[in-house]
């Protein structure tokens, strides 16, 4: 044994061993035994094995000495316990555990074990475990034989089939698990609960059957409940496809599925970019697929121009569509469009579409990617060079074109000064500028080749121009011009400097070097002056000379020359420097000496020396205050004068060089006699008023008195009717009156005859009259003064006005004595109806519009009335009752209309509507009924008809419906007594007078009873002493 190489790879120990150690080989034995434990539960079952209750079973091992060799020993296991082993070599020894020893056989040649009087707890996965001397290496057999054996009794359908995932939750029938991933291991566990026999229990996504470990049976109370555990890694063929849990067993009667679906993500199998074939042109719009195909979910898509990402808010011509679309597998087709337009920069620049989903970035897995060389053709692209050339006149240059282009051959080439062509043919000045010999030769520069330079080259693409150009340059000598600044005139009174400018106009460089100063032709200075002891003219700029404090002494004309690298230029025009100085002292005078009020006044201002420019403006200020902008002449004409007038008035000449010294004078200002207030064209006062005053203020310098008349009579002093008050007013600047004699006359009422007015005599012409001045004469003003009082004796010109309705009245007139006149209105039923002595109505009138009418006069003092009655007429409406009067059946008919008085018409109205006439009935001293008699023997009934008329017309008929009597009525009535036929009130009467008479005749019988019995008492009386 010692030579022996054993291969095992024991993971248990034996629970039990029943082997007693008493040799060397038995030793083996037992050590063989301890290391043949192995994990059964570990790998899968190679046969199943089905047999009934209390029969024998015989479980096989297969050996196959050729492929692996001489076997050493075996050992057979029910789950994790050993139960027999068998030792191999000269003498075969076999051990059987004691529980089972007299059940179980252990048999060889072919080896198998035997069991009898099966059990439900026999009921397990059972391994032969083989052990060989030295294995072959083509022994497939080192994990044993697995046998699963099932013992059949009473059958019991499952109670549930649930499958749980890794945690332990239940997956509904039908549901979806995930997302999951590619290449992620799925778990899940498939539980049959309590049922017998042993269900055979397995996993299958579709037809396939899925490869597990083997399924645990637990036995509890003789019922099963089975396990398959599924550990799976997921791939691409489990997309769109069901994970089943299939039971299959003797207690149902099919196969019982229970299954769901996984929502897996998978990587993306392809990716193909596509386009542009060959190339395309500059500016054309290029349009470059991506598509990505077997991702799930769809991919997240990148396009790279080499190594810059694209998107699509990258510029305005850039445009990146994408779309996915889902197939039937579940996975997606991603569909992305780059668009936009070519360019040169695009040009053999390689543009790359990636694109991952999240399994991708979940392994950490590159994203996949498709790659297309982009070539485009595009114009040349030009740079010219160099930046810039500075030459003189008469020499060579050369301007140099380089570019760039797709295709390089250029069709034609040209060149611009300043963006106009040169006629490069033009050989006598250039040489190149063409196909052959691009840049461009100038064989003798000029002053005109001055310029920016542009190449412009052509292709069978397009045309490039260079986006910079060549300064050419060419230096020649300055021409010039001269500037002042202040550019002048120039005032003498500022003592300022003035600065020569020599400005060149022409020149290159337009830098001078050297200037030469002239005034009136004659050369003043040539600067810079470096041979003078003073420094400050050597180190300055010769283009500028300052002059200093100008005053006349600079009136010349000035020149310069200038000097630049190409030498002295011509001398510049004459350029004179005009100098402004103020005229002379003014003097003032005004015509007339006193000015008048409301006239006009000139002033004249003069001066002897006019100044530079000769002054023929003037300023002037009035009360000291001025300048006045708009006046400028000489001459100054104030008009009207007024108040304000009565100042001081200055001039003073001025030009351009400044002002000259003042003149002033003072104006003295009279005025005329002028009402400031004057008497009112008319003055009313109420005659009854206590007090009365005129009053006027005349305006007058020098001063003039003022006197009152009534009706061109002078009222004296010594008048006791008035008395007169005066006074002299000052000049008021607010108003511009001048100053005035303000007199009131005073009416004195008490004086005054009934110390009031006469409203006749009274009224009179009263006159305000002034004397006159040295500047105007008398004058006077006049009122009418009128004594008022208020309206009386109203009258209307028609106190009754009669109209028909629906005509308009005629017009009454309000008249009444007043003064002022007197305003008037109307009223009707306290509404103002019209304002004016005359009521004029333009509507016609109703009967509504019957009534009494207002003519109210009035003015400020009072008013008073009178009245106009309106009667409007309209035609009668009738109306007819039945009443019996004096026994007799009557009808009455009852006008209603204006006037009341009214004519009456009665008709029967007969079948054929027609009237019958009846007469015009009875009035019975009444002006508006007509009473009716009915017969009473009428034996039908009848429409009577009644009509009334009055002054203004016919009114509509008005109907009664009388019934007719019957026979009987009648007969009875002529039988009814004599009083029967009386009037109820005929019969009340008579009543009543039965009743009184009755009555005085009960009375009377009552005095003559009480007096006849008083007599009785009276005898009795008497009679009774007598007896005593």
């Amino acid at each position: 044994m010692g030579n022996m190489a054993l291969r095992r790879s024991a993971q248990g120990v034996a629970k039990s061993n029943s082997i007693a150690v008493r040799s060397p080989i038995s030793l083996s034995l037992v050590l063989l035994l301890c290391l043949a434990l192995v994990d059964s539960s570990s790998a899968q079952v190679d046969t199943t094995i089905s047999q009934q209750e209390s029969q024998s079973v015989v479980l096989p091992c297969p050996v196959d000495a050729e492929k692996c060799g001489k076997l050493h020993s075996l050992n057979w296991f029910k789950g994790d316990d050993r139960i027999a082993a068998m030792l191999l070599g000269d003498s075969n020894v076999t051990s059987v555990n004691k529980e089972f020893d007299e059940r179980v056989t252990v048999e060889q040649n072919p080896y198998r074990l035997v069991i009898k009087d099966l059990k439900i707890a026999d009921e397990d996965i059972y391994l032969c475990d083989t052990t060989f001397f030295i294995p072959e290496e083509t022994c497939d057999n080192f994990n044993g034989y697995r046998i699963e054996l099932r013992v059949l009794e009473n059958i019991v359908p499952p109670t549930e089939v649930v499958i749980l995932d890794a945690k332990g939750d239940r997956i509904e029938n039908g549901s979806v698990v995930g997302p999951m991933q590619e290449r992620q291991s799925l778990k899940a566990t498939c539980t049959v609960r309590n049922t017998r026999p042993q269900p055979e229990v397995s996993w299958f996504r579709g037809t396939k059957r899925l490869t597990t470990y083997s399924p645990t049976h637990d036995l509890v109370d003789g019922l099963y409940t089975s396990t398959l555990e599924l550990d799976w890694t997921l791939s691409r063929e489990d997309l769109a496809q069901d994970i089943e849990c299939r039971v299959k067993s003797a207690a149902i009667p099919n196969v019982t599925v229970t299954k769901f679906s996984v929502d897996l993500q998978v990587r993306p199998t392809s990716i193909d970019i596509n386009g542009v074939k060959h190339h395309t042109v500059q500016g054309s719009k290029v349009v470059l697929t991506c598509d990505i195909h077997g991702a799930r979910p769809a991919v997240n898509l990148t396009w790279y121009n080499t190594t810059t990402v694209i998107s699509s808010g990258e510029n305005e011509i850039t445009e990146v569509r994408t779309k996915s679309l889902e197939k039937s597998d579940g996975t997606f087709h991603t569909q992305s469009e780059l668009i936009f337009n070519a360019t040169r920069f695009e040009n053999d620049r390689v543009f790359r579409c990636e694109a991952e989903n999240i399994v991708l970035q979940i392994n950490r897995e590159k994203p996949i990617s498709s790659a297309l060389t982009l070539e485009v053709l595009y114009p040349p692209v030009v740079k010219v060079s160099p930046s810039a050339i500075t030459a003189n006149t008469s020499e060579i240059v050369l301007l140099n074109c380089e570019y760039f282009a797709n295709p390089a051959s250029l069709t034609q080439v040209e060149w611009y000064r300043n963006d106009i062509l040169v006629n490069v043919n033009d050989t006598t000045h250039y040489k190149g500028g063409n196909s052959e010999n691009v840049a461009l030769v100038i064989k003798s520069t000029e002053k005109e080749d001055i310029g920016n330079y542009s190449c412009q080259l052509s292709n069978n693409i397009g045309t490039g121009t260079s986006d910079h150009k060549i300064n050419l340059d060419v230096q020649y000598a300055p021409s010039v011009e001269i500037l002042m600044i202040p550019e002048g005139p120039v005032k003498e009174s500022d003592e300022s400097n003035v600065t020569l400018f020599c400005n060149v106009l022409d020149a290159n460089p337009s830098v001078l070097t050297k200037v030469r100063w002239y005034a009136n032709s004659t050369l003043l200075k040539e600067l810079p002056d470096c041979e003078e002891t003073r420094e400050d003219l050597c180190h300055i700029d010769p283009s500028k000379l300052l002059l200093e404090s100008i005053g006349r002494g600079f009136f010349y004309n000035y020149s310069c020359e200038g000097f630049n690298a190409a030498g002295w230029g011509p001398r510049s025009e004459d350029k004179e420097l005009l100098v402004h100085y103020e005229p002379g002292p003014a003097a003032l005078s005004h015509f007339p000496l006193v000015a008048v009020k409301k006239k006009s006044v000139t002033f004249s201002c003069s001066v002897d020396d006019p100044g530079f420019p000769e002054s023929n403006r003037f300023r002037w200020l009035r009360g000291g205050r001025g300048p006045l902008q708009d006046i400028v002449t000489k001459d100054w004409t104030v008009e009207p004068v007024g108040l304000d007038s009565r100042t001081n008035y200055s001039c003073y000449a001025y030009n351009e060089g400044g002002k000259g010294v003042m003149a002033t004078v003072n104006l003295e200002v009279h005025a005329p006699p002028f009402f400031i207030k004057n008497l009112p064209p008319y003055t009313g006062i109420l005659h009854s008023s206590p007090n009365a005053t005129l009053t006027c203020r005349i305006e007058c310098v020098p001063r003039c008195d003022i006197s009152w008349q009534k009706d061109g009579v002078p009222i004296e002093r010594n008048d006791t009717r008035y008395f007169i008050k005066e006074k002299y007013m000052d000049a008021s600047p607010a108003t511009g009156d001048f100053e005035s004699m303000l007199s009131v006359l005073h009416f004195n009422m008490p004086n005054w005859p009934d110390s009031k007015f006469n409203i006749e005599a009274d009224n009179a012409n009263y006159s305000c009259v002034s004397t006159g001045n040295i500047v105007g004469g008398s004058i006077r003003s006049r009122t009418y003064f009128g004594i008022e009082y208020a309206p009386e004796n109203t009258t209307v010109s028609e106190n009754i006005v009669y109209v028909q309705e629906g005509t308009i009245p005629g017009r009454v007139i309000c008249k009444s004595r007043a003064n002022p006149e007197p305003s008037y209105k109307w009223i009707f039923k306290n509404e103002t109806i019209a304002n004016g002595n005359a009521l004029i109505i333009n509507t016609a009138m109703n009967r509504n519009d019957d009534g009494t009418y207002t003519c109210f006069a009035y003015n400020k003092h009072g008013s008073s009335i009178a009245k106009t009655v309106i009667k409007v007429q309209f035609k009668p409406r009738c109306e007819i009752e039945r009443q019996e009067i004096d026994d007799q059946d009557t009808l009455i008919c009852t006008a209603y209309g204006n006037p009341i008085e009214a004519d009456f018409s009665w008709s029967i109205k007969t079948e054929n509507e027609t009237d019958e006439n009846l007469g015009s009935g009875k009035k019975e001293n009444s002006v508006e009924r007509s009473f009716y008699i009915l017969e009473t023997d009428y034996a039908i009934s009848r429409t009577y008809r009644c009509v009334a008329n009055n002054t203004v017309g016919y009114g509509p008929f008005c109907e009664i419906e009388v019934a007719a009597a019957s026979s009987l009525l009648v007969w009875w009535q002529e039988q009814l007594a004599w009083w029967q036929l009386w009037e109820k009130n005929t019969l009340i009467i008579l009543v009543a007078a039965i009743l009184g008479l009755l009555l005085t005749v009960i009375v009377i019988c009552c005095i003559i009873i009480c007096i006849c019995r008083r007599r009785r008492r009276q005898d009795k009386f008497l009679y009774y002493p007598y007896k005593f």
